[in-house]
């Protein structure tokens, strides 16, 4: 199988390559446990270290979807390698190879290679550079220059898609520095801005839309009230030259609190966003999006609620198409693209976590954010099993009920994952 690195328009040169970051993959993405508004980055590399890592991810997903006449099954494995390498005690460089494998006949559409009687499972094979970069990083600065992952917040409006075989990245330049009196990134005032001129996407260079050129401005800017609280405003301005229908300006406002009661641990969090056309778009609109969760753990026991909504204006609705969308409105996926009705969903959860297990149950009711037509219902459910630290073995379910949208889907997933 042919070597498809997509290297040609990287910002950093690839001379570069004696390197990488050791990325994690997510066995499973939960959708409304709050994620801190900062994270604290890992130290760099001082001159001479190094760090080697293999990842190994086996999946079998099958989908069952009404109004297609197969059923799919995808048998995939993922296989990673990562290097990182220190040049100096503030430089260091790295490079991360994937590798994806199909384990028997093809039996589902990838997006591209005209399987349209089966439903979409987006795991193409082949092989990517998925990141190559350099990065400066001293008190509290960091500058990562060349292809590499970008995981905003809860990666709402720009992830990884780290739960597709092969992850988003970004051709991007990425500065984040410490503007209060802490010297780390989860203390007082901090800067992320990072501007990226292309998007590599999870269906992989050969897909039509594999890739997006364009101008992508990230900004946030993120306050440590206190321990416990957390603000942050966003202003995102994407203009993508293939797929200008999606280029758009938002702002935003997001916070969130945590508190403890003894054994009773809680926390909550709540945005505002406006977004409206940008760059090239042809249609022209203003929408608004809201959110507004909250989150109990007892021991081992864990319950959630929450309410999301994407509103839309002149028949388009808000969009965030370079999020993890898998970690939202139901892992079946039937709201990639916001309807042109916009779409709200009140979601409760459930959960039971132990140091080696985690199994969780979501239920979701979708509707229309203007008319508010019943979309459907999708009710979630996953097992993580955790064996030692290399090895983690998941079993996951999604069915969607649809009621005024789409289709009837269930899909089931079984997962192992090992690192070393």
């Amino acid at each position: 199988m042919k070597l498809s690195v997509r290297a040609h328009t990287l910002i950093m040169p690839l001379t570069l390559l004696p390197l990488l970051t050791t990325l994690p993959v997510h066995a499973a993405a939960n959708a409304t446990t709050a994620t801190p508004a900062a994270a604290t980055k890992p130290p760099a590399l001082k001159a001479g270290q190094n760090n080697l890592n293999w990842l190994f991810r086996y999946r079998a997903e099958y989908v069952d979807q009404d109004g297609l006449p197969e059923q799919a099954l995808a048998n995939t494995l993922l296989t990673r390698l990562s290097a990182q390498q220190g040049i100096s005690d503030s430089w260091s460089a790295g490079v991360e190879f994937d590798y994806v494998a199909a384990l028997d006949n093809s039996r589902y559409n990838n997006s591209f290679n005209g399987k349209s009687r089966y439903p979409l499972i987006a795991d193409p094979t082949g092989s990517d550079l998925n990141q190559a970069y350099v990065q400066y990083q001293h008190g509290g600065h960091q500058l990562k220059i060349g292809r590499q992952k970008l995981a905003l917040g809860n990666e709402r409006f720009v992830g990884g898609v780290s739960w597709r075989q092969n992850e988003q990245t970004f051709d991007a330049l990425r500065y984040q520095t410490a503007l209060g009196s802490g010297s780390s990134f989860d203390s007082g005032l901090s800067l992320d801005y990072s501007f990226s001129n292309r998007v590599n996407r999870v269906f992989g260079s050969k897909s039509p839309q594999g890739d997006w050129r364009g101008n992508i401005h990230l900004l946030d800017v993120n306050y440590a009230i206190s321990t416990a609280q957390q603000l942050k405003f966003y202003g995102y301005d994407m203009d993508f030259r293939e797929a200008p229908a999606q280029s758009n300006r938002t702002l935003g406002l997001d916070y969130q609190h945590s508190g403890k009661a003894g054994a009773l641990n809680w926390q909550w969090a709540g945005a505002l966003a406006t977004q409206q056309d940008s760059g090239d778009n042809p249609r022209s609109y203003r929408a608004s999006y809201q959110n507004l969760e909250a989150q109990l753990s007892y021991q081992a026991y864990l319950f959630g609620a929450g309410y999301e909504k994407l509103g839309s204006d002149n028949g388009v609705g808000f969009s965030t198409p370079l999020a993890t969308l898998h970690k939202f409105q139901g892992y079946a996926d039937k709201f990639l693209t916001t309807p042109a009705n916009g779409v709200k969903d009140l979601q409760l959860k459930a959960g039971y976590i132990k140091p080696d297990w985690d199994l969780q149950l979501q239920y979701h009711w979708l509707t229309a954010a203007t008319g508010g037509a019943d979309y459907g219902h999708e009710l979630n459910v996953s097992l993580q099993l955790k064996f030692g630290p290399r090895y983690v073995v998941l079993v996951k379910a999604a069915q969607y009920d649809a009621r005024h949208y789409l289709t009837d889907t269930n899909k089931y997933w079984l997962q192992w994952l090992a690192r070393y």
